[in-house]
């Protein structure tokens, strides 16, 4: 996918480090337990190793994204902007800097009683938005609501080993899994968000009134239409006015049986929302105002849990604004103007603002791969030597320095380099426009070849593309593209309406995410075009083995095997250049590069005097 849950490689940029807290105390003087298991890592602290001066409360946060975040529950599609979603939402456990989940964070403690059994202990003390309890109850709902195909969400693959949800305690839950599966705690980080139960279960009684009202508009109709041919017809008598008066009082019985259905929905639904347009997760902060299209505004949430467990005043800032700016020159110009506080950056514009003396700018490794994706059930691309005629036609080299500016390191498969389940033996694949050139005349295509595609319409992808493009002409390949919005495109993807897309995976931690998503039949962003049974029997023992050591063993394999039959043109591995203004305080390279996305969601920023200047 060029954009994996709703978010372009420009977004997970920004993602890196727009976020997160914290101040600079002492161990001792935290209001945590000092054996807590949150504090297992060494990067998980406050003291002046960390920064060396105090955090100061207050200010707004002013930032920029090329779109508008889309749907803000995390498990409806489309979501644009995963970086606000992580403000609103929190996770079960979050990754490290390799990628690993072993970060405790809703989840306090995680146990395997055995390869189809887990005991998980929550963190007690959270609350959600709406002043209702993260507990057991609250856990066990969610998943049954993920489950349940009315409630719409694209996640329900991820979690179909689930077998049953055993309540302990109010706060342990026992997993009981069809299957041993290894990857549950990768899973849980992935696509766990948990959501209220009280706001689900009112937008899921909202929306059965919505439709009940619907159909009862409908049934008003058919009774009309019913009432004149029963008028029309009762002048003349006989069969067909008996008919039409049987249609009539059939109507009339069906309305008034969904209107009293109707009339429970409502006093279901009374004083609920709609989860797509009003959150209610247990983050930071929580939305403020809302203008489709234009901005979001996001206020500090004053009883965030993780706060309290430490005794800090966080978040530091008193809210968020995410103005929508789809231009990056844009951007930058609003950041050189003092407009955004915060901003990740196109690598085009990194020499423009390196040794700029109001900003702080940062290069840091990225856990997204950049591909082009391969529709191997129709087309040219079925053929393999077609596949690597592509691959090999393509200087990845020449692309990084092009497009990227060097900021980049060339893919050899799906894993980035820093991943734990990386296979180091694999080797970029090489660039041999000869090559390229031979395949395509054995596989029938002398004199060209034609293929279709798309790809997303902000200005990162197009450049990609155009570049893409010009290098496969060189082998005789036309490859005409269309730039479209992330709905269209993923009516594309589902429909197998390409030859050659624009694709890769971002925010890949969990081994499974990606190689399911995209290699599995039955992946959520698979739907059918790939189905190497080799791959498949990897993905599947990968689940279901819990052994560390083998584990690793069977998805670096998988590498293997994807990248011997050019499943896929895996292009760079991303980096990411993330600029603050130099008002901003309380970002450590080190210990974020240490701790990742943990270290992201436990150490928050802050303007040095409390205020934007």
């Amino acid at each position: 996918m060029y954009q994996i849950k709703g978010q372009s490689l420009l977004s997970v940029i920004l993602g890196t480090m727009i976020l997160f807290f914290l101040s600079m105390v002492p161990f001792d003087s935290l209001a945590i337990e000092k054996d807590h298991p949150i504090l297992k890592h060494s990067w998980m602290r406050w003291d002046k190793e960390y920064w060396p001066t105090e955090p100061v409360r207050g200010g707004i946060l002013h930032t920029a994204s090329n779109e508008y975040i889309g749907l803000m529950n995390p498990y409806h599609w489309p979501v644009n902007d995963w970086v606000t979603i992580g403000n609103l939402y929190e996770q079960y456990v979050y990754v490290d800097g390799k990628y690993k989940a072993n970060v405790p964070w809703i989840f306090r403690t995680w146990e395997y009683l055995d390869p189809k059994t887990v005991v998980t202990k929550i963190e007690k003390g959270i609350q959600f938005f709406d002043g209702s309890v993260m507990n057991a109850e609250c856990i066990k709902y969610n998943f049954e609501w993920i489950m349940d195909k009315k409630s719409g969400t694209w996640a329900r693959a991820y979690f179909k080993s689930i077998k049953s949800i055993e309540i302990l305690d109010e706060y342990t839950i026992k997993w009981h899994f069809k299957k041993p599966w290894a990857g549950f705690i990768g899973s849980m980080n992935y696509m766990g968000y948990p959501i209220s139960a009280k706001a689900l279960k009112g937008d899921m009684a909202l929306r059965a009134y919505e439709k009940l009202e619907a159909k009862l508009k409908k049934a008003k109709k058919a009774i009309a239409k019913a009432e004149k041919k029963a008028k029309r017809t009762a002048e003349k008598g006989g069969a067909k006015a008996q008919k039409a008066a049987a249609k009539l009082e059939k109507a009339i019985k069906k309305m008034k049986d969904l209107e009293k259905k109707a009339k429970i929905a409502a006093e279901l639904a009374e004083g609920a929302k709609n989860l797509d347009l009003h959150p209610v997760g247990s983050g930071a902060y929580m939305l403020d105002e809302a203008r489709p299209g234009n901005y979001l505004k996001l206020k500090r949430n004053p009883n965030w849990w993780f706060a309290k467990l430490i005794g800090k005043d966080m978040p530091y800032f008193d809210g968020m604004k995410v103005t929508v700016i789809p231009d990056p020159a844009i951007r930058l110009a609003n950041l050189r103007a003092g407009k955004i506080d915060v901003l990740g950056i196109p690598k085009s514009q990194y020499n423009m603002i390196k040794d700029d003396p109001k900003l702080n700018v940062y290069v840091t490794p990225q856990s997204n791969t950049v591909a082009l994706q391969f529709n191997h059930v129709k087309g040219p691309c079925q053929d393999i030597r077609v596949r690597k005629a592509i691959s090999h036609a393509i200087d990845r080299k020449a692309l990084i320095a092009g497009v990227q500016f060097g900021l980049a390191q060339i893919a050899s498969g799906i894993y980035p380099g820093r991943h734990y389940c990386h296979n180091p033996s694999l080797k970029p694949v090489s660039f041999d426009p000869e090559l390229s050139k031979r395949l395509l005349t054995e596989a029938g295509y002398s004199k060209g070849l034609t293929l279709t595609g798309y790809a997303g319409n902000d200005t990162e992808s197009q450049t990609r593309v155009e570049a893409v493009k010009a290098t496969l002409t060189q082998v005789g390949i036309e490859w005409k593209v269309d730039f479209l919005e992330t709905a269209a495109a993923t009516d594309r993807l589902k429909n197998l309406e390409y030859d050659l897309a624009s694709g890769g995976w971002t925010y890949i931690f969990n081994p499974d995410s990606v190689a399911t998503g995209l290699y599995h039949p039955e992946g959520s962003f698979n739907y059918g075009r790939s189905n190497n049974k080799k791959a498949v029997a990897l993905i599947e023992a990968g689940l279901e083995e819990t052994n560390r050591e083998k584990r690793l063993k069977l998805y670096q394999e998988l590498d293997k095997v994807l990248y011997d039959n050019y499943e896929d043109a895996w292009l760079w591995w991303s980096t990411g250049v993330v600029t603050y203004r130099k008002v901003i305080q309380g970002y450590n390279y080190e210990f974020d590069i240490q701790g990742g996305e943990g270290y992201g969601r436990s150490h928050h920023n802050w303007f040095i005097d409390g205020r934007r200047k």
